[in-house]
């Protein structure tokens, strides 16, 4: 019965794959030796309490590892000529690993012996499109506390495997939001955002994304774009665009081409406060959406 016990231990491939960890349910055996049998978990210190021999490190092995190190315990310590153990996973502890931020279904997943990083992205949906920034993803192991950077971009697009990683416990990926690559409307538009940048892209496109105007409220003519001055952090120009000129009039110097990272503001008054609108603009989450702290000292220049 033990003979066949071992045989079907070693069919078992993943058992001899997965690693060890804490609270993994194992059985101990040695052929020929009745008294040695025992069921016992991985402690959360990674140590088990083996028969006649006491703590033994299990963590991070494989059943076969271990195997080896007990046959050389029981040799020493037992005087038995060569052993014949048998380690058995009962019950594995359920792995899960992480995934946050710009995918569809961000939280915590069961992951098996063998899943990559692509694995963990599909069950969590993949990344959203338009929002993700594929190219700066990360993964945090839990172990070690190591922040690897991952380029989803090279893997999804130009099929670059070489960081697709094994999945291990605990492993958390993030895949951040597209911070530069967008542009902010708020004020006096059905549906204020922050919207993907697509070139070429104009005050007409941005204002549309928005929803349009808010009727009765929203003073198109007096229309605000600020936007960082180039080589020059935390300085920005201030253009003014009557919007109002370009519709009625298809006065196209109004529809003004737009830049990455650009804010765009609707008054309510012809007569619109700038500090205001620097209140307005919400420095929180322009240092959120865009990861940029220069807005923390907004400085508005005349175009």
């Amino acid at each position: 019965m033990l003979a066949a016990a071992l045989v079907g231990a070693q069919d078992t491939s993943r058992s001899e794959q997965r690693r060890l960890l804490p609270e993994d349910l194992i059985r101990i055996q040695v052929f020929n030796q009745q008294q040695i049998l025992a069921d016992i978990p991985v402690g959360q210190d990674g140590n088990i309490s083996a028969p006649f021999v006491g703590l033994v490190r299990a963590e991070g092995k494989t059943p076969n590892e271990l195997e080896r190190d007990l046959a050389e315990l029981y040799t020493k310590r037992l005087k038995l000529r060569e052993p014949i153990v048998s380690v058995t996973v009962l019950k594995f502890r359920i792995v899960t690993a992480s995934i946050g931020g710009a995918v569809t279904r961000p939280s915590t997943y069961e992951v098996r012996p063998g899943d990559r990083i692509l694995s963990l992205l599909n069950q969590g949906g993949g990344p959203i499109r338009d929002l993700a920034d594929l190219r700066r993803a990360t993964l945090r192991r839990r172990a070690t506390r190591e922040v690897i950077p991952i380029d989803l971009y090279a893997m999804l697009t130009l099929g670059d495997t070489t960081q697709n990683y094994e999945v291990q416990d605990g492993d958390e990926l993030t895949v951040p939001e597209e911070r530069r690559n967008r542009i902010l409307v708020q004020g006096a538009v059905l549906q204020p955002g922050a919207f993907p940048y697509r070139e070429p892209m104009t005050l007409a496109d941005a204002i549309s994304l928005a929803g349009g105007e808010v009727r009765y409220r929203s003073r198109f003519s007096r229309t605000l774009i600020i936007r960082e001055r180039a080589g020059q952090p935390g300085q920005y120009t201030r253009i003014q665009a009557d919007f109002v000129r370009f519709v009625k009039n298809g006065d196209q110097s109004q529809n003004v081409v737009l830049q990455p990272g650009d804010f765009v503001y609707v008054p309510e008054t012809n007569t619109p406060d700038f500090n205001q609108i620097s209140a307005l603009a919400n420095v929180a989450f322009i240092l959120d959406r865009f990861g940029n702290g220069g807005f923390l000292g907004l400085r508005l220049f005349g175009r």
